[in-house]
């Protein structure tokens, strides 16, 4: 029986991407540049990238933080500081919190039967203030995140700790929400938990054994817990 639920933010709750869009919107103006879609598409790509090195431990996150927006200006072809747009990217991304459709409602209904919480590879400051904008924080009992674990998911070591910060719940009464198959799902189950993904991309990639369950959208999940 599920006592708790273990909810990833970024692309779960939190829409990261419409938030990234508005974020570098506003740090395009700042750094008076005229932004352009092909900024989001190829920033969405270059993350993508550079955060499944993370995930392999092939690159370190000041290691990302240092060539993100060095290589999304250099791919457009513009001539613009990356290691100034990289810190205006961070420190306006707090303001912007995007719920993603349903996420108010699952927190509020899940919160009524279990104990809620969340986990995330994003600076836990950061996570705070964008759910309380959202409206999501009264409803989870805390963020579980890699400042205080010290790894990122889904590194077993971040799922393990997860563990022991839930106690007394067991693994097999944990529930894991999350986005994506190789933080949130690989992770998850390496430890024991329950996954559901949740595929906000649309994704057709066929369910995998490290799935239990899988929602196209957030207000499926209801039927499952």
């Amino acid at each position: 029986m599920i006592k708790t639920v273990l909810l990833d933010i970024d692309n779960t709750l939190l829409d990261f991407n419409q938030s990234a869009k508005l974020t570098m919107q506003k740090a395009f103006d700042e750094l008076g540049l005229q932004y352009r879609d092909e900024v989001f598409e190829t920033f969405l790509r270059v993350n993508d990238i550079l955060w499944k090195k993370i995930e392999r431990r092939e690159m370190t996150r000041q290691e990302l933080h240092a060539v993100r927006w060095w290589t999304v200006f250099g791919e457009l072809g513009l001539n613009a500081d990356g290691d100034k747009m990289e810190r205006l990217f961070l420190d306006n991304l707090q303001d912007f919190a995007v719920p993603i459709d349903g996420a108010l409602d699952l927190v509020k209904y899940l919160s009524g039967k279990y104990a809620v919480f969340t986990a995330s590879n994003a600076p836990y400051a950061q996570q705070v203030k964008r759910l309380t904008i959202s409206g999501i924080k009264p409803y989870v009992k805390g963020i579980l995140n890699f400042e205080a674990i010290g790894v990122h998911k889904p590194q077993p070591q971040f799922f393990e700790e997860c563990l022991k910060a839930l106690s007394p719940a067991k693994k097999e009464e944990i529930a894991l929400i999350g986005d994506s198959l190789s933080a949130d799902m690989e992770g998850g189950k390496s430890v024991g938990f329950t996954t559901i993904w949740f595929n906000y991309a649309g994704s057709d990639t066929a369910a995998t054994d490290i799935c239990d369950y899988v929602v196209n959208s957030l207000s499926e999940i209801t039927n499952i817990l």
